[in-house]
């Protein structure tokens, strides 16, 4: 793996204080899918899985990591966890990204679920997903409640109506003190 990684030329970290088997690399996102797939058809990591997917909204971060370049565009710091059973190592790879990524789904059929949480928490939009309903949320709002801009105080209060067995929404009326 890390002759691989060492033709991308990316750094990979690890740290003797929490784990000793946990490594962390930060990619550019056009490595993603290839690592994946290098992940996955790898003998050696093949009996890999993917266990999380999850994005930090940068937006309103200062601190830029030192190799790689955030710019405006790209939004997002998203990372996936794999867990590798043969070598018994934790894997984090890490890529900036705006709000378009190239799905995985094909690759780890577990990455449906979590691109789908990801996807509505953050709206990020994955190309060629398959199932893109949302998990948690109600279908009729489209609101990404991760996001740094999501208002803190809602506008709807909601609520389950026993009469017309049917959920409520009461607009809110703000009082300011």
């Amino acid at each position: 793996m890390f002759l691989v990684f060492e033709h991308m030329n990316v750094s990979i970290y690890t740290s003797d204080r929490l784990t000793n088997n946990h490594y962390v690399s930060v990619i550019d996102k056009v490595w993603y899918e290839g690592i994946n797939l290098f992940l996955k058809n790898e003998l050696m990591y093949s009996y890999n899985n993917l266990t999380e997917i999850s994005a930090i909204d940068s937006s309103k971060y200062k601190t830029v990591f030192p190799e790689e370049e955030k710019t405006n565009d790209n939004r997002f710091i998203l990372y996936n966890v794999y867990y590798m059973y043969l070598l018994k190592m934790r894997f984090t790879l890490v890529y900036f990204s705006n709000k378009k990524i190239s799905s995985v789904e094909r690759i780890f059929k577990n990455a449906s679920w979590l691109e789908r949480e990801v996807s509505e928490m953050y709206g990020i939009d994955y190309i060629n997903k398959k199932d893109c309903r949302p998990l948690l949320l109600d279908y009729s709002r489209n609101e990404n409640p991760m996001l740094k801009d999501f208002p803190t105080e809602g506008e709807y209060d909601l609520y389950y109506n026993f009469f017309e067995n049917k959920l409520t929404y009461i607009k809110n009326e703000f009082v300011e003190l």
